[in-house]
């Protein structure tokens, strides 16, 4: 039994995605950096992060190529990117978006969930896009970016 979990466990760990925080990519290699904005409610952002990141190929290009960050729209607490402080702002009853989903989630004016950004070496936005993603559109995308 311990033999068979144990047999199985690299294949499980490969497929998993390690996201870092905005502090942490201060001073990490410089690599592209695939940024997930969601927010806690939104239920096609729960659906992209448990099936589409967690799929093999995606998982591994991700892992060897890029960097990737979630980011809740919603946080409340500042954060920090290339040198500036990003907010939350409240817009309503109990409601409100940080100044850096803004910053990176904008699209032709209006933000949904999920978006993703993605980010150059020098961390400026080079792909916007919002909406769900199947496994092999991300794929796809990602491997594009890469080949740059």
């Amino acid at each position: 039994m311990i033999w068979s979990i144990t047999l199985f466990l690299p294949c499980i760990l490969i497929a998993q995605v390690k996201p870092i925080t905005f502090e942490e990519l201060e001073n990490a290699e410089p690599r592209p950096v695939l940024v997930m904005i969601t927010t806690k409610w939104c239920k096609y952002c729960h659906a992209m992060k448990n099936n589409v990141l967690k799929n093999k190929e995606v998982s591994e290009l991700i892992t060897n190529k890029y960097h990737v960050l979630f980011l809740d729209a919603e946080e409340r607490k500042d954060i920090r990117f290339k040198g500036q402080v990003f907010k939350y702002k409240p817009s309503g009853s109990n409601t409100g978006i940080n100044e850096l989903a803004v910053e990176l989630g904008m699209i032709r004016g209006q933000i949904s969930y999920p978006s993703i950004s993605i980010l150059d070496e020098k961390k400026n936005i080079i792909y916007q896009k919002d909406g769900y993603f199947k496994a092999k559109e991300l794929l796809f995308l990602l491997k594009s970016i890469a080949e740059r």
